[in-house]
């Protein structure tokens, strides 16, 4: 099924719940965060659907009371300590994605990872799970005074690697992903496992939809 996408000579792709399903290991670390800071949750909300956004946004998700921007800061830094520094991070691949990768990088494609993660569990989970195939990796606090979205990165990398547009395409789980894509000026493919709930409009907003690799 990879021969169909031939066409395009550059992939953009997203990295939770598009190459790997951290949801498991992100929803321990955070359950984590909120206890260490006594602060009071519905257990009920901590579910893959509310993967995707920032973690600030998901801390919203999961409390959506939650004003106080301190309470907000210490979960969000008590979580980025338990996640980076996780010895036994229980992120796998989704089935059918090394050999993805591994078809784009024989056949001499260009790929790159754009995503919403920072770089340190980023560079831990491509090393972890085998995957340093990429000819970049943006993620989110790539540089240190600014945080870019998702159609920035894609803005930067076309132009950084001389991408023809109309040979480059995102490949994402989520509306967001589909969005960026298409301010970029890009065509999208949605992968439809991972953690949208809304799988029917992501595969409407979609240029071209994959349902499963295996």
């Amino acid at each position: 099924m990879f021969k169909q996408f031939n066409h395009f000579d550059n992939f953009i792709f997203d990295l939770d719940g598009t190459l790997v399903d951290s949801s498991s290991e992100v929803l321990m670390c955070l359950e984590k965060a909120f206890n260490e800071c006594n602060v009071k949750f519905d257990k009920a909300k901590l579910t893959s659907d509310i993967m995707g956004p920032s973690l600030a946004e998901i801390v919203k998700l999961v409390i959506p009371t939650l004003e106080d921007k301190l309470i907000i800061q210490n979960i969000v830094s008590r979580y980025r300590s338990l996640y980076d520094n996780d010895p036994n991070d229980r992120t796998q691949l989704y089935d059918g994605i090394l050999d993805w990768l591994s078809y784009l990088k024989s056949n001499n494609k260009k790929i790159f990872i754009a995503t919403n993660k920072p770089k340190i569990p980023t560079m831990r989970l491509v090393q972890k799970l085998n995957i340093a195939f990429f000819n970049d990796i943006y993620t989110v606090d790539k540089y240190d005074n600014k945080k870019l979205t998702k159609q920035q990165m894609i803005e930067e990398i076309i132009p950084k690697h001389s991408l023809l547009k109309e040979k480059t395409i995102m490949v994402g789980d989520i509306l967001s992903d589909i969005d960026a894509a298409h301010e970029a000026g890009i065509q999208a493919i949605g992968a439809l496992w991972g953690y949208s709930s809304n799988k029917n409009l992501l595969a409407e907003k979609s240029e071209f939809i994959i349902k499963r690799l295996k």
